[in-house]
């Protein structure tokens, strides 16, 4: 009995923390040429975040790990929903070779969506961004994605 109990609070253990470390958000921005830099923020359903700063196909150039609240979390799926970001399609392409982009994967309670941006400016995922960059300012993160925005270095 002690042993069935035991491997039903293992199995629970388990299965919280799993639901925990779920990547909801995952963007990646910056350049889609084979040269520049590239960000990367992933953000799991407890606030755990992790950005990454690199040039195209090199090293790591600035890293961060940091925790957003609850609170802050859920406005920034707030902020999607209000956007408009889960009606987009799934992918917007200016047309020019090289350039700038954002992939943006979000994943709220199982209502998933992506969308890929490249080379050109979709109001509802620049709104979406600005809200995201005022939730990263006190780690002085901006996301940048060719969107006109001035670059902050950390």
């Amino acid at each position: 009995m002690v042993r069935k109990m035991l491997l039903l609070f293992c199995l629970i253990t388990v299965i919280s923390l799993s639901a925990l470390s779920q990547t909801v958000v995952f963007i990646n921005a910056g350049s889609r040429a084979a040269w520049g830099n590239q960000q990367q923020l992933l953000i799991d359903a407890g606030g755990n975040a992790r950005y990454y700063l690199r040039e195209v196909n090199g090293p790591v150039k600035d890293s961060i790990i940091f925790i957003l609240s609850a609170t802050q979390l859920q406005s920034f799926f707030e902020k999607a929903e209000t956007s408009g970001f889960f009606t987009l399609n799934t992918s917007y392409d200016g047309g020019a070779v090289d350039g700038a982009g954002i992939y943006i994967s979000l994943n709220n309670s199982g209502r998933k969506h992506s969308v890929s941006l490249v080379n050109t400016d979709v109001p509802a995922i620049n709104e979406l961004i600005r809200w995201l960059n005022s939730l990263l300012e006190p780690q002085k993160i901006v996301i940048n994605y060719g969107q006109f925005v001035q670059s902050k270095r950390r």
